[in-house]
């Protein structure tokens, strides 16, 4: 085991966070805003699949509360300008009322970033328009160098960039086994407008069976199940690439993974062999409606932990059939009755969603308490509750508040976030 944070100097043990917020402008009616992105020459307000679609890049900051504070300033900028063209950010990772496929209007892109819009009309075409209409929030985190430095200086590994790679392959395959638990814990999309399904079902709340309809099996997934190798930065860069060569994808941003490795700068391959390993990123991460900046601070600090956690004590190597499982898992945490689904765990046995939760909380508790950290205890016991209280859990607060009229209900409360403090 890797000691983790014994120095006297805690800080230490804490990364870095970048996040990367998803989210649709809407009339206050609840239908999709058709008109032009309003931050063209804005690096940090960017639209996405669709010309609606914006997404809020933040920088990198050592803390929870600085990055959690920019996320919240950009929010604050959106709830500002685009009232003026009756608009309004969308509270949610499901979409609201959509007519049809031409109600989604494609992201435009001219000149020299022609590739996008190319890129975007080749996914509107493999998964259609209304999936790519799901939005989410992506956890960018790096691991403190000061720690990786201290466990490097103490392991017989030569070369650093090597040993960090390592570190962060190991910690790939850690969230790849462990990571459902962020389904199960932070997931808040179980319902939707009938239209998403049905055009002549517009207004019609439907529940759905899953606690984040976009994590779940009919959600953002690539139609293959990935088999990515550990070995070394170059065997995992490989893996994907195989995929690209036979079609399954057309670059590595089209790799639909809730876990991802990536380097510093351009996103590609190449970069990322011959740059190493930067940062993890983690994409299955739902907008909370009941946070004004879609993410609650208890929860990323909780996805710290498990960083952490999974970095200090993991060093399992995950098989073709432990990824097969990995997925399966993370499918199923998205599932609304965590009673009667189930985690495989190893040795090919099962535990329902909610006992496996449990089971990794005492884990990571049992770990921490014997840690000086004032704070962590409060930031478990809160997702424990989640588990053990009824209604605790943000989808079960969804289906109380929202399901008997998803839009409308959510379309009456846009306007108490347009002017919020930090």
């Amino acid at each position: 085991m890797i000691e983790l944070l014994n120095t006297n100097n805690i800080q230490i043990a804490g990364g870095t966070f970048g996040l990367e917020r998803e989210t649709l402008r809407v009339t206050s009616k609840g239908f999709m805003a058709h008109t032009p992105h309003p931050f063209p020459n804005d690096k940090k307000i960017v639209k996405d699949f669709c010309e609606n679609q914006t997404e809020i890049n933040t920088s990198v900051h050592s803390t929870v509360e600085e990055v959690l504070n920019e996320l919240s300033t950009i929010t604050q900028t959106l709830y500002r300008t685009i009232p003026k063209n009756n608009e309004y950010l969308w509270l949610y990772s499901n979409p609201p009322y959509i007519k049809n496929e031409n109600d989604i209007p494609i992201a435009i892109y001219e000149g020299v970033q022609q590739e996008k819009y190319t890129y975007r009309i080749y996914l509107a075409k493999k998964y259609g328009r209304y999936k790519m209409t799901f939005s989410g929030i992506h956890v960018n985190y790096s691991l403190s160098e000061k720690l990786l430095t201290d466990n490097f200086l103490q392991s017989s590994c030569n070369d650093f960039t090597e040993y960090k790679n390592t570190s962060y392959l190991r910690l790939a395959q850690g969230l790849t086994e462990y990571g459902w638990i962020i389904n199960l814990l932070l997931s808040a999309s179980p319902v939707c407008d009938g239209s998403f399904f049905n055009p002549q079902q517009m207004g019609k709340t439907v529940v759905t069976e899953y606690s984040s309809f976009r994590c779940g099996k009919n959600g953002y997934w690539n139609d293959f199940t990935p088999i990515l190798s550990y070995e070394n930065i170059l065997s995992y860069a490989q893996s994907i690439q195989k995929y690209i060569n036979n079609g399954f994808l057309t670059n590595i941003s089209e790799f639909y993974y809730p876990v991802r490795l990536k380097s510093k700068g351009i996103n590609n391959l190449n970069n990322l062999v011959q740059n190493g390993v930067n940062h993890i990123e983690l994409r299955n991460i739902d907008i909370n409606p009941f946070s004004k900046t879609g993410l609650d601070e208890r929860d990323l600090k909780f996805i710290e932990l498990l960083i952490l956690w999974i970095y200090a004590t993991y060093h399992e190597t995950l098989s073709e059939n432990d990824q097969i499982c990995a997925v399966e898992n993370f499918k199923n945490s998205a599932l609304y009755d965590i009673d009667n689904a189930f985690i495989h765990t190893k040795n090919n046995s099962y535990e329902t969603v909610r006992k496996a939760g449990l089971r990794v909380l005492d884990e990571m508790q049992n770990f921490f308490q014997t840690l000086p950290l004032n704070s962590t205890i409060k930031i478990l016991n809160y997702q424990h509750r989640k588990l053990t209280e009824k209604n605790r859990r943000y989808a079960e607060k969804v289906v109380t508040e929202f399901s008997d009229n998803y839009v409308g209900k959510l379309s009456e409360h846009l306007h108490l976030y347009e002017n919020f403090s930090t």
